[in-house]
């Protein structure tokens, strides 16, 4: 599995290195809904993060906006359950005029979350005189990734990121 993110996380920079020759589509104003799965959850170690954000064009480098995530996991051959809920806020940086990126298609970015995370479990550690080890706590977190429009309003995009999943693929649309 750990090569496989390897492999994941090479083609990833590859496709950004070959595409890096001005400018990516996302402007002051725009208003972007991203909807996308996650692999490699780092919290349960198990679950399919399902995530949903806002992002608010600042600038033409600089977004913001909420992002809710949920995630729910039961134990092979037990009974036991957890589920989290996910959210905060997230902030990107646009690296398209920074890299040259020409294809008004892709948009490379980088940024990082401030989160909780509410999680919740069927299991009683106490009966081994344990704390719950997947407490609600505060989250931080990093992201990088790429979208491509396949129109003015639809992209797709894909992530490679610390705290949430380390692969988030999914689709974006301009409002």
């Amino acid at each position: 599995m750990k090569n496989f993110f390897k492999f994941l996380f090479v083609i990833a920079i590859v496709f950004s290195a070959t595409l890096a020759s001005g400018q990516a589509r996302y402007d002051k104003g725009d208003m972007l809904l991203n909807a996308g799965l996650g692999l490699g959850y780092s919290y349960f170690g198990g679950g399919v993060p399902v995530l949903l954000y806002l992002e608010f064009a600042v600038n033409d480098v600089v977004s913001v906006g909420p992002y809710l995530g949920y995630t729910s996991y039961s134990g092979f051959r037990s009974s036991y359950r957890y589920s989290s809920i996910d959210f905060g806020i997230r902030g990107s940086y646009h690296f398209s005029e920074l890299f040259e990126i020409r294809n008004e298609k892709i948009d490379v970015y980088g940024g990082a979350f401030l989160g909780y995370l509410v999680t919740s479990t069927n299991y009683d550690y106490s009966a081994f005189g344990i704390d719950n080890p997947y407490p609600s706590r505060l989250r931080l977190g990093l992201h990088a990734g790429t979208r491509y429009y396949f129109s003015e309003k639809v992209s797709g995009f894909g992530e490679l990121g610390f705290g949430i999943a380390a692969l988030t693929l999914g689709v974006s649309f301009k409002l």
